[in-house]
């Protein structure tokens, strides 16, 4: 073997045909048996047959191949510099194994690849085309090198010797850069049904089927077993459980996959494994833990604008201190340079709106009531979507001004909404999950707004306006802010859904019977250990009271222990929490409603769209006043919906609102029906009138 490789065909050999020779060859050829088992994933049985035969050292030969083939078992185990110092222990030896031989080639180029090394031209050109494996290490050179258009004149004029499984599963990953995700879910498929089980092949399946929101339990549930010290499949299994409302699970799962990573692991990206962490103490209502949970974290943002994205909206909901300095880092990661717009102001103003939130989503109801209700109708209102899903009715609102830009990249939207010169461009999302913080610090119209979407300053110095009302900004303001403060003389938002929505739909329900039952339809990730506190002493105050709980994460079992846990160190009794399910549709959502007379807000990270379901079927709620706008969005709520005595100022005054409520109990179960009919008077429940003031205070600021 001077310059081919011995044992090609068992080299690219499917399972079935590999269980099928193992039966067949001899004991004694342990070679052999060696490549089969590497063909059939059992990596420890191949080591086994290669240490015996180089202990057996049946001739040199023998003995240089069997360190080749070692090598090529230490890069499927990640462990690269072992490898390299196996390939130079080969070029070193006297006998005719040598350097230029292409097998050391083959190995060397592979080892460069996973060091992510630039490798050059091959030596023996000729016996390279005729190899399917350096054919197969070609293909994956150019797929490294991201050129695309290389990558498909090679897929185009395929080489028929790339018949091995590991040439399928790059073909797959090529179809899948290209965008061709259902051509490579074939291949797949394909590769599993005749018992090619690779990591990779479970990781790009897995990641396929999670990014169309299909389900990946059983798959990532059978990649974990076979891959248990697999750190990219690790992450997929906690991104799917954070996003199955799982987070209990997902926490546990995320410091197993920092684990994998602690004890040497390769990581793809460290930067996901820190943002799985930090979203899944944030969805167990532990926020405040998250500038503890790694020492790099809060100093990383330059490295990672998508994990300080979440660290940033994190610190915001439990309006920390030190929000404001870690927010303009944060800005500080994207372009200085702003776009400026020489067209000047439209006769009929021209507003875009984006977000990537407008499905059956608080921004989308929102959004969909402020058009319904004429917002736009003395001009032109763009729906800019960079999100997947839009409400049906939303998008016939918004007619030919609809935009759907989830599919294009970046570069391309900036280039698409800029097309519309707009005058004022509204961001829907801040720092949320899929945020637009590049557009709009790249610019996308010459007066921009912060508004509704997101519960904090952005940071962003080409973010010009941060819209809100007295509610929300107190005067004088108390928090950090890098825009101009402007209040509305009515509520930011409106409560008025129209009959296409659930909520517009459901009736108010009957009060529930028995004790009296408060309760909370937050997340869980509001659940402060100061709010469990304020509510132990709550239903102590008031004997035989109760709370019920729909946190949305309370259907993962990991949650309720921690939560329950938690709650016992704060003095609220577990015994008295009712926990309700997670309905199937928003309808049954809204009548869960009638299992709770009075609804207790949490702090500092408060309600918003959850205090407007409340009032809206009947219940009333408490609220402790903040300094911050995220801990004053339902004081907002309750104010323009002329329900002051709800709000309080202190938590004694919060305990006073509770108590005295218990006392008249009868009334407020009889007065359901009212509440509502008082909501749709108030000015939170105008919306016409929301629509006419922000389009005033549009076309004052432009």
């Amino acid at each position: 073997m001077v310059k081919e490789f011995s044992f090609l065909s068992e080299r690219t050999t499917w399972p079935a045909d590999a269980i099928y020779s193992l039966a067949l060859i001899s004991g004694d050829d342990l070679i052999r048996r060696s490549i089969l088992y590497q063909r059939l994933h059992c990596l420890w049985l191949s080591e086994i047959a290669i240490l015996a035969s180089i202990a057996r050292c049946d001739s040199v030969e023998s003995f240089l191949l069997s360190l080749e083939l070692l090598a090529g078992l230490r890069l499927r185990q990640e462990k690269p510099a072992v490898a390299a110092q196996l390939i130079e222990k080969i070029k070193s030896h006297p006998c005719s194994f040598k350097a230029d031989s292409l097998a050391v080639q083959f190995r060397e180029r592979q080892i460069a690849l996973v060091e992510g090394k630039r490798v050059g031209e091959y030596t023996f050109i000729s016996e390279v085309w005729d190899n399917p494996l350096f054919q197969l290490q070609r293909f994956q050179e150019l797929l490294c090198s991201g050129n695309e258009s290389d990558v498909i004149s090679f897929l185009e004029d395929w080489p028929s010797q790339l018949k091995s499984p590991e040439a399928l599963e790059l073909q797959g990953r090529a179809l899948k850069a290209l965008g061709r995700s259902s051509e490579a879910e074939i291949l797949y498929h394909a590769l599993l049904s005749r018992g090619w089980v690779s990591a990779a092949c479970f990781q790009n399946l897995i990641e396929i089927n999670y990014l169309a929101r299909r389900n990946c339990g059983f798959s990532i549930s059978v990649a974990t077993r076979l891959y248990p010290r697999n750190p990219a499949i690790a992450s997929h299994k906690v991104l799917i459980e954070l996003h199955g409302r799982q987070p209990g699970t997902a926490r546990r799962s995320a410091f197993r996959e920092r684990l994998l990573y602690s004890i040497g692991k390769h990581c793809l990206s460290s930067r996901q494994s820190d943002s799985n962490l930090v979203y899944a103490f944030d969805h167990t209502g532990r926020s405040d833990l998250i500038p503890y949970l790694h020492p790099v974290l809060i100093g990383s943002a330059r490295e990672s604008p998508p994990l300080f994205d979440n660290i940033v909206m994190q610190l915001a909901s439990i309006a920390s201190p030190a929000y404001g300095l870690h927010a303009q880092e944060h800005a500080s990661c994207f372009p200085a340079f702003r776009h400026k717009f020489s067209h000047a102001k439209h006769a009929l103003l021209r507003i875009g709106l984006v977000s990537s939130d407008l499905g059956y989503h608080p921004v989308g109801r929102f959004i969909q009531t402020l058009l319904h209700n004429g917002f736009g109708d003395s001009g032109e209102v763009y729906i800019l979507n960079t999100g997947h899903d839009i409400l049906p009715r939303l998008q016939q609102l918004a007619g030919d001004r609809y935009r759907s830009l989830s599919e294009v990249k970046a570069d391309e939207r900036l280039s698409l909404i800029r097309e519309l010169n707009l005058d004022v461009a509204i961001d829907l999302a801040g720092w949320t999950g899929e945020n637009n913080g590049f557009l709009f610090a790249s610019g996308l119209a010459n007066v921009q707004i912060n508004y509704l979407g997101y519960f904090a300053s952005t940071g962003l110095s080409s973010i010009d306006v941060w819209i809100g009302d007295s509610g929300v900004f107190p005067e004088p303001m108390q928090e950090w802010h890098s825009e101009q403060i402007v209040r509305l003389a009515r509520p930011f938002l409106a409560w008025q859904p129209d009959e296409t929505l659930p909520e517009g739909r459901v009736e108010v329900t009957p009060a529930p019977n028995g004790p009296l039952t408060f309760g909370c339809f937050n997340h869980a990730r509001k659940l402060s250990s100061s709010t469990l506190r304020l509510w132990a002493s709550l239903l102590k105050a008031i004997p035989g009271s109760r709370l019920a709980l729909k946190a949305f994460s309370s259907d993962d079992p990991a949650v309720v222990a921690l939560l329950q846990r938690r709650m016992r160190s704060c003095g609220l009794d577990p015994d008295a929490v009712i926990w309700l399910p997670t309905c199937p549709n928003p309808e049954d959502h809204l009548r869960q409603y009638g299992l709770i007379d009075i609804a207790l807000d949490p702090f500092p990270n408060g309600g918003c769209t959850t205090t407007c379901e409340a009032l809206w079927m009947g219940v009333p709620v408490i609220t402790l006043c903040g300094s911050h706008y995220v801990s004053r969005m339902s004081t907002a709520v309750l104010q323009g919906a002329s329900l002051s005595e709800w709000v309080a100022h202190s938590k004694e005054e919060y305990l006073h609102i509770g108590i005295q409520a218990a006392k008249r109990l009868d009334s407020i179960r009889a007065g359901r029906e009212q509440l509502r009919v008082h909501l749709q008077a108030s000015p939170l429940g105008d919306a016409a009138d929301l629509a006419k003031q922000l389009w005033r205070a549009l076309e004052r600021l432009v």
